[in-house]
């Protein structure tokens, strides 16, 4: 999603340059005394080829995006079942709580994505239902915002995880 939103903002930069070339062409083109073009229209093409370029990297990059986010639909579903096999203590009300934090369904916007959801949701369970003491129970806000990697996400994972394997209850009640 970071390649993505570089490509958006290169391409915006590009149009924009495109447009105050052709603005540029079309004052000289209209211009009563002829000018030289001063290889304006060389630099015209350049930045349209720039802009083809830049939207093919973009369309690659979200059939990239699209594959991952099958990918890891598909691992979520399978972490999900071996938490219901792995934790004979887990009831069905619990299973469902956990899959509505830790979805299966992923679902990219440019705000927000699935990442940030769920490291939002898997916090909020371990600062309420999994918390080991009051001091734990302070619940902040977090900011959704686009991680620089995804070490804090699977940190909370595996102490949801282990947690849930020492007995902990999911209940939101």
């Amino acid at each position: 999603r970071q390649r993505q939103r570089s490509y958006r903002e290169m391409l915006s930069a590009r149009a924009q340059q495109f447009r105050a070339i052709q603005r540029r062409l079309l004052a000289r083109f209209k211009d009563k005394t002829p000018t030289p073009l001063q290889n304006m229209d060389t630099l015209l093409e350049g930045t349209y080829q720039q802009i083809l370029a830049i939207g093919d990297a973009d369309l690659q990059t979200t059939k990239a995006l699209e594959l991952a986010d099958y990918q890891l639909s598909t691992a979520t579903k399978l972490l999900l079942l071996l938490v219901r096999l792995w934790c004979p203590s887990l009831t069905d009300k619990g299973a469902a709580v956990l899959e509505s934090c830790v979805t299966p369904i992923v679902n990219h916007s440019d705000d927000v994505g699935w990442e940030e959801t769920v490291d939002a949701s898997v916090t909020l369970l371990l600062r309420t239902c999994l918390a080991k003491s009051v001091k734990e129970q302070s619940v902040g806000v977090s900011n959704l915002k686009l991680p620089s990697d995804t070490t804090k996400l699977k940190k909370h994972i595996a102490l949801l995880l282990d947690r849930l394997s020492k007995g902990g209850t999911l209940s939101l009640d």
